[in-house]
């Protein structure tokens, strides 16, 4: 059962919790408690706190207060999401690729990510697939996820990095986890889907969350090599494109079937439109 945030031994009193509606997934709040303010945020694994300590410790993310198995509180960063920063794209970009580099570089034992295993966690949900598409639309998503998965396995067999060259990655630099604070320090925030993977994933994701125009893919490389220099497969970098904006589709079209909000229909044609079906084809609406 969760316990409440008031009763959390990190808080003496209590003034104030109040909702943070701003993000898409995670339910967070701002506590006024002893004449401070804390962001809390509810978590569902273990990993999240783990490598919030540790990107603390190197000031990429704020202060942890506390965390247990349900809670996680941090210190409260005062200012504007990266998305709603003033900073052109170019000045976002370069500041997402230094932080995803400090994240890359953090020593920490997380998850390994399977991209079988993360596909299959969206495809065998069998009552979410049957009352969101037909069965002509599951049939392409699924010949789209088993060509997905294909190109990857053999990126991974031509390169010497491939399942080896492991690193932690933050699996979400939307512009949206990046807290610009009142005096420009940038923080990056939500770990929940950190894990081990290579690190053309993250840049990956990067554009693929980011929405950004694909041929802004060779400046997050070269910004991204400026922080951490060597190779970077760009193959094995489009394969994980194709994977970020087939997972974000599916992720937003669960998200619709569970709140009915519309917008998550136009951010899921935002991503299956860079895929090799038809992207209106989907959503039965």
């Amino acid at each position: 059962m969760l316990p409440p945030l008031s009763t959390l031994a990190c808080f003496k009193t209590v003034d104030a919790i109040v909702p943070i509606t701003a993000g898409l997934s995670s339910q967070c709040y701002q506590v006024f408690a002893d004449n401070k303010c804390f962001f809390a945020k509810q978590v569902t694994t273990t990993d999240e706190p783990l490598v919030n300590i540790y990107a603390a410790s190197k000031n990429i993310s704020p202060s942890v207060i506390y965390h247990d198995n349900h809670w996680l509180i941090t210190e409260f960063i005062a200012g504007d999401n990266l998305s709603l920063a003033q900073e052109t794209l170019d000045e976002k970009i370069m500041l997402a690729t230094k932080l995803m580099a400090q994240c890359h570089q953090l020593k920490v034992n997380v998850n390994k990510q399977v991209p079988e295993s993360v596909i299959g966690s969206f495809m065998n949900e069998q009552a979410f697939l049957a009352q969101q598409f037909s069965t002509q639309q599951q049939n392409a998503l699924l010949r789209c996820s088993k060509d997905i998965i294909t190109s990857l396995n053999a990126t991974a067999d031509t390169t010497s990095k491939g399942h080896t060259n492991l690193v932690c990655c933050h699996g979400d630099i939307n512009f949206s986890n990046i807290v610009l604070s009142l005096d420009q320090t940038a923080y990056l925030v939500d770990y929940e889907c950190v894990c081990l993977a290579p690190a053309e994933y993250d840049l990956a994701m990067l554009v693929a969350v980011n929405n950004l125009n694909e041929d802004k893919l060779s400046l997050v490389i070269k910004l991204y090599q400026k922080h951490i220099p060597g190779d970077i497969n760009q193959t094995r970098v489009k394969d994980y494109l194709q994977f970020c904006y087939f997972i974000n589709g599916l992720w937003y079209a669960q998200a619709y079937n569970k709140s009915n909000l519309e917008q998550f229909v136009h951010l899921a044609k935002q991503q299956w439109q860079h895929l090799p079906f038809q992207q209106n084809l989907f959503f039965n609406i």
